[in-house]
């Protein structure tokens, strides 16, 4: 996930009208995105751009990359209308691309260096997972009854065990906004 921001500039020789609109599309190798409910096309409707005034957007970019760092063409097209009729229909003069490096999803990246050992455990379960946004580890028994909360503070977390019934729990690894990175499952044995 990563930020895209852009400028639209008027170059024109005459101010936008309360009639115009501006429309902002997001192009990702040569595809009109639309993958984020509301943020492509954008439009600004009833607003007057002056002649050389500038409107500042910011598009959040959500991808899922797994095969490593890649890089892709991204082009924000902007084109005007007024009365509902595209001025300059065949997009020359508004068009600014970028090649982009796209890298690997952080999470997937921290996740392939998650250590989960030794399971089966007694005593002490070491959980090691280098990623700076890992917040709490949640200890659920087959029932799903939470029965361990851990918050993270490094990157080498120990769960105490030894208090634990024999048999098999689950984990779950949450990020500070709630969301749930990784889960997994882990035996107690005596």
């Amino acid at each position: 996930m990563f930020d895209i921001e852009y400028v639209i500039k008027n170059n024109g020789s005459a101010a936008t009208s309360l009639t115009d609109s501006i429309i902002v599309l997001y192009i990702l190798n040569s595809n009109q995105v639309l993958t984020v409910s509301g943020q492509s096309p954008v439009f600004y409707t009833n607003r007057v751009l002056n002649v050389n005034d500038t409107i500042w957007g910011k598009f959040k970019l959500i991808l899922n990359i797994t095969a490593g760092d890649i890089t892709v063409p991204f082009c924000v097209r902007a084109f005007a209308q007024t009365n509902n009729q595209t001025i300059d229909p065949n997009q020359t003069n508004n068009t600014s691309c970028n090649n982009v490096l796209l890298p690997v999803n952080e999470v997937t990246k921290a996740l392939q260096s998650l250590e989960v050992y030794p399971n089966p455990s007694s005593s002490v379960l070491n959980i090691a997972l280098d990623y700076k946004f890992a917040k709490l580890i949640t200890v659920l028994d087959l029932s799903g009854r939470i029965v361990e909360q851990i918050n993270i503070i490094d990157k080498n977390t120990q769960i105490n065990v030894s208090n634990l019934n024999t048999g098999i729990y689950l984990y779950r690894i949450i990020d500070t906004e709630g969301t749930v990175i990784k889960s997994g499952k882990f035996n107690v044995s005596r």
